[in-house]
């Protein structure tokens, strides 16, 4: 976009220096004495010109910034038109946008007058260099140093360059300004990603089986390098296996899944699948293998059926029926007036989180992944939601692929340990090393483990 204004108000740059050089030449050429006066009086046409133009933008900034308040309200209001409605302050809203009006209001009748005052000082400077012009012209008419047409002509032609005179001092800044914004963004372009998405090239196996290892990796976000987020980690998952990552907020959990999908690379150590490197995956061919299920489902403005044929567009209807049942959203889907058809509004508004969830399983059920990550996907639903989701998402892992009867590999990051407590192995994480590694029944023997006592304190939350 910047590139697109930079491009268009160069085009009229040029267009006012040429006819500011064209119209000197042909002035001289048809009256060299004429010339000189319109050069000698270009000053008040210059500084009429600039003034108008300053105050016009000044003029209409002040009302684009006063309308922009009130399209933010206007904005924000219809986000959270339910939150607004359940406390019952529409009025208040009304009552808030026009009172956002009523301080600009005051100010336009001021700056009106102030800008008709303005206008009309530079209409008077403009009016008075062209009746020094004119005066000029019949001294040389009767001096007979210019006929009155050439005389008239040598000054029209100027004075007709004054608007791309002006406009051409208004237009350099703009183009200065967009510069300095482009040239960090020319940089951002230029810069080389360590991740590239399409290398390697070569070819992948058909699916991947999903064995997972970090050795000694140590990660920090680039945005934090001072912060430690894995230090010296070290696991490894086998295939088809149920493992969970919990402990406290900041321990490293999610970096787990970040690494996995490659969003970020370690600066230590390797992170591998199925013994190989994971960087050397071609990167899209690997996250078609990963599925990932969200703590804040993300559906988009569509049909149910085109949210779950997300994960994989060339589905047919009976795959589709098939990922909703296994999520257990077939039954609700086929109540509705529409059935797949039903649109679910902006960001799913028209389900409720549990369902919402389940459309999302359902859509990563169609991708069928040989690894299957869950970050926080039950944390913010009712215990019966809760129940559904789990056991679809136990369907996903026991489910056998194309008859190779191999299991997805799940990985399931959680803070409600009521959601890990089925799972093969649970990996206790603290400042971004595994404190604890076992069963549920074997963590909680252990009395003063951080899995126990984060156990104790839910339990006592849950009774309390």
């Amino acid at each position: 976009m910047v590139k697109v204004i930079i491009a268009d108000r160069m085009s009229v740059i040029l267009q006012c220096v040429s006819s500011i050089l064209i119209a000197t030449v042909v002035s001289m050429v048809v009256n060299w004495r004429m010339s000189l006066v319109a050069w000698s009086v270009m000053p008040c046409h210059f500084i009429g010109g600039l003034i108008q133009a300053k105050s016009a933008k000044g003029f209409s900034g002040d009302y684009s910034a006063a309308h922009s308040e009130l399209v933010a309200l206007a904005s924000e209001s219809t986000t959270n038109i339910r939150t607004i409605a359940s406390f019952c302050h529409e009025e208040q809203v009304l009552r808030k946008a026009k009172t956002s009006l009523e301080i600009p209001k005051k100010k336009y009748r001021k700056e009106s007058i102030k800008y008709g005052i303005i206008q009309g000082f530079s209409l008077c400077l403009w009016n008075i260099a062209h009746a020094v012009a004119l005066w000029y012209t019949t001294i040389l008419v009767d001096r007979r140093q210019a006929s009155f047409e050439n005389g008239i002509r040598s000054y029209q032609i100027f004075s007709l360059t004054v608007p791309s005179i002006t406009e051409l001092y208004t237009l350099i800044p703009t183009v200065i300004s967009a510069i300095n914004i482009l040239t960090p963004a020319f940089k951002t372009l230029d810069r080389k990603t360590e991740i590239e998405p399409d290398t390697p090239d070569d070819s992948q196996p058909e699916r991947i089986q999903g064995n997972v290892e970090f050795e000694n990796v140590k990660f920090n976000y680039p945005s934090r390098p001072e912060v430690t987020v894995l230090d010296n980690f070290s696991l490894q998952i086998e295939a088809g296996l149920k493992v969970a990552f919990v402990g406290p907020s900041g321990a490293g959990k999610s970096s787990v899944l970040a690494l996995l999908l490659r969003f970020y690379d370690p600066q230590g150590g390797k992170v591998l699948i199925d013994g190989k490197d994971i960087g050397k995956y071609n990167l899209r061919w690997l996250r078609t293998q990963i599925g990932l299920v969200q703590q804040e489902p993300l559906l988009f403005n569509c049909s149910i059926r085109d949210n779950i044929c997300y994960g994989n567009n060339v589905a047919s209807e009976s795959e589709i029926v098939e990922a909703a049942k296994e999520a257990n959203i077939h039954e609700f889907v086929s109540n509705l007036p529409n059935g797949y058809s039903t649109v679910v509004g902006e960001k799913g508004c028209q389900l409720s989180g549990g369902q919402k969830q389940r459309i999302a399983i359902a859509r990563t059920i169609l991708k069928k992944p040989a690894i299957l990550l869950l970050d926080e996907a039950t944390s913010a639903l009712d215990a019966e939601s809760e129940g559904i989701i789990v056991n679809a998402l136990n369907a996903i892992h026991l489910k056998e692929d194309r008859g190779l009867r191999s299991r997805t590999t799940q990985i399931t990051v959680a803070h409600r340990l009521s959601t890990v407590i089925n799972s093969d192995t649970i990996i206790v994480m603290d400042k971004g090393k595994v404190v604890q590694m076992g069963s549920h029944s074997t963590l909680i023997t252990v009395e003063s483990g951080l899995y126990s006592r984060m156990f104790r304190l839910q339990s006592f939350e849950e009774t309390s």
